[in-house]
């Protein structure tokens, strides 16, 4: 958006938080950019507001506009099929259309009176998943570590990625191991890297390394359905705070939260989180990848499976025609 001349009121990076416990010490921040944003909204004329997912923040900044009865057009909607289904009811009253990026969600929101419409998935419209993956024989003999691109996550994730990395490199000398790095972090948050008892290498071409890797350790969140996309096998992992991750259990009603076994609708890849993460068992599962053919080939199966339920290319270009039809 700010190649097409958006201004943003503040950088990315400075709301960029995941986690209950994590917002919530910044209440403060959040709460002076929410009143700005009001001011904003009440001091002049617009045909629409379109929040784009990031709900805690979007959902009372719509509620808002609708108060000034400007359309909201509600782009990715938030997940609330996982975590909050008691708040659909306040969601819809904030919103006037809901594009949705994945087609199951239609079903949900139309069932709660919300006009749902599925317009693809924008990692659809890149070219970096669009082109049949690399099969397992063409790729590099790499072990791909995702901890994530939150300073948070990198601190809680890539200790625990290591030491799993670390006992499959002791079974597999001639794998190298490659950290995918965020370019907005400043480096000492890799740091540990330096203490490790082998080769390591960081790089900022995520998506490069989810295409020519042989296998994974990927942290949840949209880096999941990227692997599956990239044809990765992979296996999934993270660790948040106590807080976050005691609220977050009590509100997930799904069996999964990888969105690849989400989207998939069952266990494709293994999920540990919090205590289950591991080393030992996250590198047994990722050694189960990297020897045994018929669990590879099975997951990649349901990884093409996946790149079909989510249709072609265009959701962007479809989201944005959606919306001006809608305000025709």
């Amino acid at each position: 958006m700010q190649a097409e001349g958006l201004q943003s009121l503040v950088p990315l990076r400075e709301i960029n938080v995941v986690g209950f416990w994590e917002v919530a010490k910044r209440y403060g921040f959040f709460k002076r950019l929410l009143s700005q944003c009001q001011k904003i909204l009440a001091s002049g004329h617009f045909d629409a507001f379109i929040p784009v997912d990031y709900p805690g923040f979007n959902m009372r900044l719509a509620a808002f506009a609708k108060e000034l009865h400007i359309p909201v057009c509600w782009y990715i909607a938030p997940q609330l099929w996982a975590w909050g289904e008691s708040r659909v009811e306040k969601f819809r009253a904030a919103i006037d259309i809901l594009l949705v990026v994945f087609p199951f969600e239609v079903e949900f929101f139309r069932n709660h009176s919300i006009n749902a419409q599925f317009v693809g998935h924008p990692l659809m419209d890149g070219e970096d998943f669009t082109v049949e993956p690399l099969a397992p024989e063409h790729r590099t003999k790499t072990i791909a570590l995702f901890p994530g691109s939150r300073q948070q996550e990198v601190e809680r994730n890539l200790t625990v990625f290591m030491e799993a990395a670390s006992i499959l490199v002791r079974n597999h000398q001639q794998y190298n191991v490659v950290v995918a790095a965020s370019s907005h972090l400043d480096k000492t948050v890799y740091k540990s890297l330096e203490r490790c008892d082998f080769s390591v290498s960081l790089t900022a071409d995520s998506r490069e390394l989810l295409k020519t890797s042989t296998v994974g350790i990927v942290k949840t969140g949209t880096a999941t359905l990227e692997a599956a996309l990239a044809g990765l096998p992979f296996v999934m992992a993270y660790k948040t705070s106590a807080i976050s991750y005691y609220l977050a259990k009590r509100m997930i009603t799904l069996p999964h939260i990888a969105l690849a076994n989400i989207v998939a609708g069952k266990g494709v890849v293994k999920e540990y989180i919090q205590y289950d993460a591991k080393p030992a068992q996250i590198a047994i599962a990722a050694e189960q990848l990297l020897t045994n053919k018929s669990s590879t080939t099975a997951m990649l199966e349901e990884f093409s499976r996946i790149r079909r339920i989510l249709g072609g290319a265009g959701a962007s270009a479809q989201a944005a025609e959606r919306i001006v039809e809608f305000l025709q």
